[in-house]
């Protein structure tokens, strides 16, 4: 648990610490009003500032990591309230420590190697639509450069409030990027979605903040997470902060793709490969993670976990355990890579939930490294192959040896082989859990998804890289598509669940032969796919960024070795990660590290039992050994259907609930009112005659009316004479 310090001000290399973010700002303006036409000057541009960014960066991780120190931070005040007021003002800042520190020499690193990667990519992309050109290059990276200032902003922020304002500006560019092929209609849809069901989330979140900060008198990180090193502070029931956590941690479950608000990420995969790798990867999905570790304290107050962490720990437990399902049945290649970042993430969440500060924050950084090289491969392979679809794929080995080594440390990475980065960071997390108090089931749990991992990826491994190429006129007519349903018929119908139909996707309306613009067709995937030729490896450009990161997904699980192991390597992670410079204290225990390496083991092995020497017969005894589950899994547990049953249902019930009330009490007061002043009109209308001696009469009567009007109102008007004198002489 983090020890709670005085913070002092930013001084070294950590008083540059301000160009970090600003650097991209600044790259995106000049991007957006200067080098629009030219998109490789604007590649140069967005390389060249996050470039500074990363020096930057790593001096202030140097800076840390040598001379320790308490956390240093600079504010000034933004919004001032009133005097009286006990918030006083609410401010902006910055606030440099060991996990910001950390955090931002990530993203500048993996965002540079993905910027450097994408120069071929998406030149390489643009070229298969007529439609675009060089400032739509311009357009991508000049996107990515505001993403990563908001990103760091995000890492930066000084409190939560000023994290929240950062926090949507992420959410916009992830809307910007996914929607990147903006005529496709598949892409428009999937970044509408992604953007409405983060609001959910988001919507908490700011609850939360308002309930916490206004009850604490105060928004800064430092200042709140002090007040629960002891314990839940003076005037707030543990309830209220369970509540207020909870509200808060909403937001981690949109931004972070947890269940239930997990549906969106796999459609992101509309979005170019890159921003697939750097976005819904390594940095913005991780924000949640790095939410929920920024204020770990307020979780585990006085170290002890309160309602809302165990909360958090089994919601990523669930989470970890569905996206691993479904990822087993998936056959296009980034759906597989996306329902594993989702599972991954909820690793990092039980982690965290049940008090593996350390553990969940090391397979946050690992994770970023192997996922973003497993997209950027994928993308490569996309490539080479021009098709998403793994049953399109094959024999990649052979003709992209670069890209299928550092694949294939990433999938070994991912899988949980020791001694690749994988391993220590997710073995760290189930022995935490393993010995927590109560972690019995959520260590079974967890174990069984990490088991269902390494099957996936050994699956998604052979389809791609070994056997013979299947091109797309060579894959076998009941295995193409994305869910082949010919040669695998259902135990059951699934043309109707819940009375809604399974998800309509682009690829089944040109199989069915709807007639679509030519822009979408081949929507859900990079390139419309054709054969006639052997993939190929593709450029240095994007090959070179892939061999880098596999060597971190190799090596960088070394930093955080467990120190019971016995290898004589002390965990630089751990003495790193906290604000103290100690540890956190975790007895290391050999029985959950070797049975997650049986486990990793016995995945591996069942998948290549499967799929290494006739992948269709494998396909086969798989679904037969599902039976009636695979069409559940295929459909993705039915959750997309029940959001689109439960928000169909309330928004139809509140419209027919405001038609009702518009109908019967709206309308009918209204043309009520409008129906009375239309008869009295007609009345009027119908007393102007044009008669003299009409318009006399009804002079007279209303003197009369007059009369015995003032009358009622004054009784000597008519009874005394008097009344009239003292008229006359009040008048004088």
């Amino acid at each position: 648990m983090h020890e709670q310090v005085a913070a002092a001000a930013l001084e070294g290399a950590a008083a540059n610490v301000w160009l970090v973010p600003l650097l991209p700002f600044l790259a995106f303006l000049i991007l957006s009003f200067l080098t629009r036409p030219w998109g490789r000057v604007s590649a140069a541009v967005s390389i060249l500032a996050l470039t500074g960014s990363l020096v930057i960066s790593a001096q202030v991780f140097w800076q840390r990591f040598t001379q320790g120190g308490p956390p240093m931070q600079v504010a000034l005040p933004w919004i001032p309230l009133s005097p009286d007021h006990p918030l006083g003002s609410i401010e902006l800042g910055l606030l440099v420590d060991n996990l910001s520190a950390l955090m931002l020499l990530m993203v500048c690193f993996v965002g540079l190697c993905i910027q450097i990667y994408s120069t071929a990519y998406i030149r390489t992309e643009i070229a298969h639509f007529p439609t675009q050109g060089s400032a739509s290059m311009s357009r991508f990276f000049g996107w990515i450069s505001l993403f990563t200032f908001s990103m760091l902003g995000l890492v930066l922020s000084h409190n939560l409030l000023e994290m929240y304002i950062f926090w949507e500006l992420v959410g916009l560019c992830s809307y910007l990027l996914i929607g990147f092929w903006y005529f496709k209609h598949s892409a428009a849809e999937a970044c509408k979605k992604a953007f409405v069901v983060t609001r959910f989330g988001d919507l908490g979140f700011l609850m939360g903040i308002l309930m916490l900060g206004v009850a604490l008198e105060g928004f800064d990180f430092l200042g709140l997470t002090a007040k629960f090193s002891q314990g839940v502070p003076d005037g707030l029931t543990a309830g209220f902060v369970a509540l207020a956590t909870l509200l808060i941690f909403c937001g981690a479950i949109g931004k972070s793709a947890q269940f239930p608000l997990q549906i969106w990420l796999p459609d992101a995969m509309e979005g170019p490969t890159p921003v697939s790798a750097l976005i819904h990867a390594a940095t913005m999905v991780a924000a949640g993670v790095y939410l929920v570790a920024r204020i770990f304290p307020i979780f585990h107050p006085a170290g002890h976990a309160g309602e809302a962490a165990l909360v958090v720990a089994w919601i990523g437990g669930t989470t970890a355990f569905l996206a691993a399902t479904v990822a087993v049945v998936q056959n296009d290649i980034k759906r597989v890579l996306a329902y594993s970042t989702i599972s991954q993430l909820g690793f990092m969440m039980a982690g965290l939930g049940m008090g593996a500060y350390t553990a969940g924050s090391f397979h946050l950084i690992t994770h970023a490294f192997f996922k973003s090289l497993l997209f950027l491969g994928s993308g490569a392979v996309i490539v080479a192959c021009h098709s998403n679809d793994l049953w399109r794929m094959g024999g990649l080995r052979r003709h992209m040896p670069f890209t299928w080594f550092a694949f294939l440390m990433g999938c070994l990475a991912l899988a949980g082989v020791p001694p690749l980065a994988g391993f220590w960071s997710k073995d760290e997390i189930l022995g935490y859990v393993h010995s927590a108090p109560g972690g019995t089931a959520l260590y079974l749990v967890l174990t069984f998804s990490a088991f269902l991992t390494a099957f996936y990826v050994t699956r998604m491994y052979f389809l791609a890289f070994e056997g013979p190429y299947r091109s797309a006129e060579k894959a076998p007519a009941d295995l193409a598509g994305p869910v082949p349903p010919q040669a695998f018929p259902a135990p059951f119908p699934t043309s109707q669940a819940l009375d809604v139909a399974p998800e309509w996707t682009e690829e089944k309306a040109m199989a069915s032969g709807e007639d679509l613009p030519a822009a979408c067709r081949g929507a859900g995937m990079e390139q419309v796919p054709h054969g006639g030729h052997l993939p190929h490896e593709v450029s240095p450009w994007m090959w070179a960024p892939l061999l880098v990161l596999a060597f971190f997904a190799v090596f960088l699980g070394f930093a955080g070795v467990p120190t019971g192991l016995g290898l004589g390597l002390p965990n630089y992670f751990e003495g790193f990660i906290h604000l103290s410079g100690e540890g956190h204290a975790h007895e290391f225990h050999w029985t959950p590290m070797l049975v997650s390496l049986v486990v990793a083991l016995a995945g591996i092995a069942l998948g290549a039992w499967l799929f290494a020497r006739a992948p269709e017969r494998g396909e086969r005894r798989l679904r037969a050994a599902l039976g009636p589950v695979w069409p559940l899994l295929a459909q993705k547990w039915y959750l997309d259907h029940l959001w689109a049953r439960a928000l169909a249902g309330s928004m139809y019930a509140g419209a027919r609930a405001s038609a009702w009330v518009e109908a019967n009490l709206v309308d009918r007061v209204v043309l009520s009112v409008a129906q009375t002043i239309r008869n009295w009109g007609a009345w009027l209308r119908a007393e102007h005659t044009g008669k003299v001696q009409q318009y006399a009469l009804m002079l007279l009567l209303a003197l009369v009316l007059l009369a015995v009007g003032i009358g009622f109102v004054e009784p000597g008007f008519f009874t005394s004479r008097q009344y009239f004198l003292d008229l006359l002489e009040g008048g004088r």
